[in-house]
């Protein structure tokens, strides 16, 4: 699973989130498209991709939503694991001076709670009254790996400026039973803020010259 947060220089950009299926899982699920329940998503704003072939003979699903601001970035972060979530403490923020805009996102990919931190009230009772419709156990043993070995987790960041992280090309690894700390920020210059106050002080300095000549 791969989120992103892309924001733009006038302050929306989008979150996306992407599960890539290995060739073994996606035979599993030969009718994923039958079977995905993405009316729900499509309600709340999100735009659903897939499934579709990827390279190294992978499927994906891609849902992605739009912000327009912060508040929303948050709040589609949210809806990705709910405000307690994997991905719930993540906050874009955006200030601005009179020189430069500085965009940061902040927070921790909170992976402690395992494949069950995903799931939620609505969902369990929905599973009859199981997280993930299936013991993780005999998962594991299905799978003959333990789930950390077989599930990645990757979060990145696209800011507008020169980006500072505290992870290479703001890409940020997880695994289960982890919980990996987000840092990263960009600032930008405000050429048009920058140019209209040159202008103005030009202009300001044209007429107090303009009054000084009147006056001698």
């Amino acid at each position: 699973m791969t989120v992103a947060v892309r924001a733009t220089a006038e302050g929306g950009g989008e979150v996306s989130a992407t599960v890539s299926l290995d060739r073994e899982a996606a035979a599993q699920v030969p009718d994923l498209a039958e079977q995905l329940r993405v009316s729900d998503l499509r309600a709340a704003g999100w735009r659903i991709e897939g499934p579709a072939p990827a390279p190294g003979g992978r499927t994906e699903v891609r849902a992605v939503k739009p912000f327009g601001s912060p508040a929303e970035a948050r709040r589609a972060m949210e809806e990705l694991s709910g405000a307690g979530g994997p991905f719930g403490s993540l906050r874009l923020t955006r200030t601005r001076s009179f020189l430069k805009t500085r965009t940061s996102l902040a927070g921790t990919v909170d992976l402690t709670g395992g494949l069950e931190a995903f799931s939620d009230e609505f969902l369990e009772q929905r599973l009859g009254g199981s997280a993930l419709g299936v013991d993780p156990a005999r998962l594991e043993a299905e799978l003959g790996k333990p789930l950390a070995d077989a599930f990645g987790f990757r979060l990145t960041a696209e800011l507008p400026g020169q980006v500072e992280a505290n992870a290479a090309g703001a890409v940020w690894e997880a695994r289960l039973g982890q919980a990996v700390p987000v840092n990263a920020s960009a600032a930008q210059w405000n050429f048009s803020t920058i140019g209209f106050g040159a202008v103005s002080l030009l202009s300001g300095i044209t007429l107090l010259a303009v009054l000084v000549r009147r006056r001698l």
